[in-house]
């Protein structure tokens, strides 16, 4: 999957790639200090091995600064056949925090589309780290 051309002004939402996985566990960390390294290098080694099966989209500014980000899985269900599930989304609020989150929401639409999936999101599934936080 490339990166897409988004429909919110100045976002360009795409896979995560080598170079924003520090960038990306730092939102994460922000978000969720208890998150530990092993759990984060874990899941992107399992991404690794599955990228059919799993991923991280990932919300950037024009200036390349990622905003959000949403994990997402595939799963067959026994309610819902082909299932992509997505969550938790960690969306750095800068004023345009529903624009983050509203752009990595269609984009998960647009994947299980094209994957022949219904998509669900995991309840509580919004994760919003503070407006002026520095992050490594």
């Amino acid at each position: 999957m490339n990166a897409a051309p988004c429909p919110r002004p100045g976002l360009l939402v795409s896979p995560l790639c080598s170079d924003d996985e520090t960038a990306a566990y730092a939102l994460a960390r922000w978000a969720k200090p208890d998150l530990p390294p092993e759990r984060w290098e874990n899941f992107l080694c399992d991404w690794r091995a599955d990228p059919d099966g799993r991923g991280i989209l990932v919300a950037r500014n024009q200036r390349g600064g990622i905003l959000g980000f949403v994990c997402w899985w595939r799963q067959p269900d026994l309610e819902h056949g082909e299932t992509l599930w997505a969550g938790p989304f960690f969306v750095r609020e800068m004023g345009v925090r529903p624009l983050v989150r509203d752009a990595l929401d269609q984009e998960l639409q647009h994947l299980s589309r094209s994957m022949g999936a219904a998509l669900r999101i995991t309840p509580d599934a919004t994760v919003l780290v503070p407006p002026h936080s520095t992050l490594v």
